[in-house]
């Protein structure tokens, strides 16, 4: 069963439980500290039914946490989760750097509020890239976009798809780009960024 759905009558509830497979990139030199705040490994968005057909929780908090393990074991040639900028700091050997995710927003729009009559997630996700001393490199925002159809399917399940497809964009956003970042470039991967044409 990879969609929990909880509740009924004017309530839906929907937890992301399927796995995300690791993307195939070649690691990039870095042993990367990651801190997961609470925030982000128990995020839950709630919606009234004022704002849509009715009373909508959807939980992404430990789909948040193993979208990104997945991505950094590949992203990162070494990674190790850690509790605090401050223990970090302390880390031996150092790390190059800490990486922090957050959920900056969530929205959605069912197939009674789009003209395309399917759902759409939008996620913006904020990465905050930290020095081994703990100073903030950059903050970096990604936004991610997943559509479904409900082909006969429950709102919640066409949800589960399109929020699915949302993480899977922003894991690729960030396995090709977080590199091509130039403080990253400047900062963690001592290179000189050059100038856009």
């Amino acid at each position: 069963m990879i969609l929990a759905l909880l509740g009924s009558g004017c309530a839906a509830s929907v937890a992301i439980e399927r796995p995300f497979p690791p993307p195939l990139i070649e690691p990039l030199p870095l042993r990367v500290g990651v801190l997961y705040a609470d925030s982000l490994a128990n995020y839950v968005y709630h919606e009234e039914a004022a704002t849509a057909d009715r009373d909508w929780t959807v939980q992404l908090g430990p789909a948040n946490v193993r979208l990104f393990d997945a991505l950094f074991a590949s992203l990162f040639r070494e990674t190790k989760r850690v509790s605090t900028l401050e223990a970090a700091a302390q880390e031996v050997p150092p790390f190059d750097g800490v990486i922090s995710p957050s959920v900056d927003a969530f929205e959605f729009s069912l197939p009674g509020q789009a003209a395309t009559g399917q759902v759409g997630v939008w996620i913006r996700y904020n990465l905050d890239v930290y020095a081994r001393d703990g100073q903030l490199i950059v903050r970096w925002p990604v936004t991610a976009y997943g559509q479904s159809g409900t082909d006969g399917a429950s709102d919640e399940e066409s949800m589960e798809r399109a929020i699915v497809l949302a993480m899977r964009d922003a894991a690729a956003t960030i396995a090709v780009d977080f590199a091509r970042q130039p403080k990253v470039r400047e900062s963690l991967l001592h290179e000189t960024p050059t100038a856009s044409p």
